[in-house]
């Protein structure tokens, strides 16, 4: 019990340091993980033995929940609007063009039989934007670029697991030779993804209700409930034959369209919890690898990762947004920015619990698939922006990481007008605040009130000044009154 808690807290320690220098360093530096992983399973034997492939898939299918579902917080409907034609046409057109041509490659130099082939097919084609933003930092991309990737790798998921859930069940039953199994897997598809919606968006608005109208009495409730409502949504779309990664997905952006009171605890919590189940999946993929094999491979998983990478990805771009108005810088850009990061390894977990022939080698050829995107999509994708002028002049539309510029200085300041403040029933704007300094909040009782220069005070009042760290004695020295709790840093 120790040991495994001694691992957990090393993985996550290392985890968040490397969340750091994933920003230094230009590239996801998740991979590491890969070789933490190999390296457990291969000083801990008895791992495996705990860990196995059911285990793994069942782990790794919450965590792609969690991941998108902390996607979906980022994506509005607004945004979701301005990118669905494109988006869709990627996420269908573009995945089953990917999947047919990378399933042709590998038969071709691995030469496996066509199933197992068309399985690590689907699994290259699938997408994580959140690899690209964390390249790119908090560079704006110009016109909808961002919006297309990431509402992309939102809705490709689904399709992806559905395509390998198909796979799955023909490599267990045989293939369909006649027209009434290809309807059924019609229907079930159209099953899948409108029972995955119609849920999502159900839990979505109940779940923006809860956040927005249940006053819990401690802050730190909300994430949790937000945690609630998604594991809700996953497991319920899941009961219903539904889709629960499109369910998951859809709650997260109706949730997110709509005013929510604790927005950023919120988010920056998922945000947190979503970095800790991409570090789980890449520690997973490396318990699975096995060295020997590894290296027997490495010429063949060479080859098919830059197949993947430079052929397959550009041209089912091109297909899927033809008609669409975009550049050919856009298109090359959309093609080199579709980075892959925990679907694949997610989707590989399933066809090694299912055993289907050549499943070690299927993971082994998706960790070079995924070590190279990250390496050379990850280190070129900013310098590819630039070099085609695609990065905006306007700052990040995120409010979060415009407030988090000037944390290291700027705090709140809380301020209660005491029945003895000179200033009860004076105009805010009639106070000598210090420069630089803004009172930006009243708080009258339970009523949170937007300050005007000719809101006056009453007693009992709590005000909410912005200023700098050296200013707080000024302000209290000000209003004479004793500081409420501590001055708080700007999240």
């Amino acid at each position: 019990m120790n040991t495994a808690t001694l691992m957990v807290a090393v993985i996550l320690l290392a985890g968040v340091l490397l969340a750091r220098a994933n920003r230094r360093l230009g590239f996801p530096a998740l991979i590491s993980f890969v070789a933490v992983g190999a390296a457990m399973a291969a000083l801990i034997p008895s791992l495996l033995e705990n860990v196995t492939p059911t285990v793994a898939k069942n782990l790794s299918y919450v965590a792609m929940a969690m991941i998108l579902f902390e996607g979906g917080l980022h994506t509005s409907m607004r945004r979701v609007r301005r990118a669905l034609a494109p988006a869709l046409s990627l996420a269908t057109v573009g995945v089953l063009v990917a999947s047919a041509l990378m399933t042709v490659i590998v038969h071709l130099i691995l030469k496996l039989p066509w199933l197992p082939c068309a399985m690590l097919g689907v699994a290259a084609s699938s997408t994580d934007a959140a690899s690209v933003f964390s390249v790119l930092g908090n560079t704006s991309l110009r016109g909808r670029l961002a919006d297309v990737l990431e509402v992309e790798s939102g809705t490709n998921d689904p399709m992806t697991f559905f395509l390998m859930t198909v796979l799955i069940q023909w490599s267990r039953i045989g293939v369909p030779h006649h027209s009434s199994g290809f309807l059924h897997v019609a229907v079930f598809f159209l099953l899948q993804m409108g029972v995955g919606i119609l849920v999502g968006v159900i839990i979505g608005w109940a779940g923006r209700f809860l956040l927005t109208r249940v006053d819990l009495d401690t802050v730190g409730l909300y994430p949790t409930l937000s945690l609630a409502i998604a594991l809700l949504s996953f497991a319920l779309a899941q009961s219903l034959a539904g889709s629960g990664f499109l369910a998951v997905y859809t709650t997260g952006v109706v949730i997110a369209s709509g005013r929510l009171e604790q927005r950023f605890t919120v988010v920056r919590f998922h945000e947190g919890l979503a970095w800790t189940m991409h570090v789980l999946m890449f520690v997973v993929l490396g318990f699975f690898l096995v060295p020997r094999d590894f290296v027997n491979i490495s010429v063949q998983g060479v080859l098919l990762a830059f197949a993947a990478i430079s052929l397959v990805r550009p041209m089912a771009v091109w297909l899927a947004t033809f008609g669409m108005g975009f550049s050919a810088e856009e298109k090359w850009f959309l093609a080199w920015a579709g980075l892959r990061g925990a679907a694949p390894i997610v989707l590989i977990l399933s066809a090694v619990e299912a055993q289907v022939t050549g499943y070690i080698v299927l993971i082994e050829i998706v960790f070079f698939i995924v070590i190279a995107s990250t390496l050379i999509q990850g280190l070129t994708v900013q310098w590819l922006a630039e070099k085609f002028e695609l990065v905006a002049e306007t700052p990040s539309e995120s409010i979060l990481d415009l407030m988090s510029l000037t944390r290291e200085t700027a705090v709140v300041v809380p301020v209660e007008i005491a029945a003895e403040s000179p200033y009860v029933n004076v105009r805010l704007q009639d106070i000598p605040f210090p420069d630089h300094t803004l009172c930006y909040g009243v708080v009258r009782g339970a009523r949170a009130i937007v300050p005007r220069g000719h809101t006056r005070l009453r007693v009992g009042d709590h005000l909410l000044i912005l200023a700098e760290t050296c200013q707080v004695p000024d302000i209290h020295r000000l209003f004479a009154s004793e500081p409420v709790g501590d001055a708080a840093m700007l999240p």
